[in-house]
């Protein structure tokens, strides 16, 4: 058993347990001490008397109920963002004084956010190259947009965040920008004028489009650009999921925005032909994110490794 003391603040957190630690962030993960008791193997009755326990000790209610379970309140949300910082440092320090193993047994677990088009187009071969060479580790892999990924990633719910996105600087986060990239306009090849024929904006404006939804990252920068030759278009389709919009883009229900990196494979087997047009697309960047000062895990070392030689290699 591991307890933190303090005796500059002695009555308050006085003797707290790590492991009581870890079974708060559990039920502030999933939200329900049923269910987090589950997951940590232990009874209802036993999480439960850890976060009384917790809530006396720091003399503040860390969880509010809901029909659906419990919510953090705002000494909750609070103490969790620390509580994250102090699971890191415990485990820092175990990985310290632990004798040194090969790589291949690494171990721990490894919370990556990302966006809808890298997570269905750049993560998967990194992942199982991942798995072969650290069969023991565990990937976490939660998708949703920046801004909600950017929210889990304060409060230590996920280690680091997998955009697409124009460069961007997010306060209290480290950004390594890992390649470039383009987006394009990609359509079944009956769709596509001839292929010595470059499109302007005014063409554009009669072609039928499946987009993103409106606001999104590089759907609103194509709007922009649009907007400054006064033409608006009006999608047929509108998805979050860059994979459906190239199989609808395949399939012959418009052209589509992408990623480079999404429609690459149907570019080459020629489902998709790429439009040419003297409209600036813009141009994007594959980014990784993760807090300032975090510790990088050897798990998350290893698996950033992998990723920085995929994106290189398939640049």
């Amino acid at each position: 058993m591991i307890a933190i003391c303090s005796s500059a603040n002695r009555g308050k957190g006085q003797g707290m347990e790590l492991r009581v630690v870890e079974t708060f962030l559990k039920v502030a993960e999933v939200g329900s001490f049923s269910h987090a008791a589950v997951k940590l193997g232990y009874s209802q009755s036993a999480v439960t008397m850890q976060i009384k326990q917790l809530e006396a000790e720091l003399g503040a209610a860390l969880f509010e109920r809901v029909p659906r379970g419990v919510i953090l309140t705002d000494a909750g949300r609070t103490f969790a963002f620390h509580a994250h910082i102090l699971m890191e440092a415990a485990s820092a320090a175990a990985a310290a004084v632990s004798p040194a193993s090969d790589e291949g047994d690494l171990t721990g677990t490894l919370r990556i956010g990302s966006v809808e088009s890298t997570a269905t187009s750049l993560l998967p071969p990194v992942l199982a190259a991942f798995a072969r060479e650290h069969p023991a580790a565990q990937v976490v892999v939660v998708t949703s947009a920046l801004e909600e990924l950017a929210d889990k990633c304060r409060r230590g719910e996920l280690d680091l965040i997998l955009t697409f996105e124009q460069p961007i600087t997010l306060p209290g986060f480290t950004r390594e920008t890992l390649r470039d990239e383009a987006v394009v306009l990609a359509a079944a090849p009956g769709l596509v004028p001839e292929a010595d024929t470059t499109l302007d904006p005014e063409g554009l404006a009669h072609l039928p489009f499946v987009l993103t939804e409106r606001g999104e990252s590089y759907r609103h920068d194509f709007d922009r650009a649009l907007a400054e030759h006064d033409i608006v278009v009006t999608p047929t389709i509108e998805t979050g999921s860059t994979e459906m919009l190239v199989r609808l883009a395949a399939d012959g229900a418009g052209v589509a925005l992408v990623p480079r990196f999404s429609a690459s494979a149907a570019l080459e087997t020629g489902s998709l032909a790429q439009l040419r047009t003297t409209l600036e697309l813009p141009r994007m960047a594959i980014q990784v994110l993760y807090r300032d000062q975090k510790w990088v895990t050897p798990v998350m070392e290893a698996f950033m490794r992998l990723l920085r030689s995929a994106i290189a290699q398939n640049a």
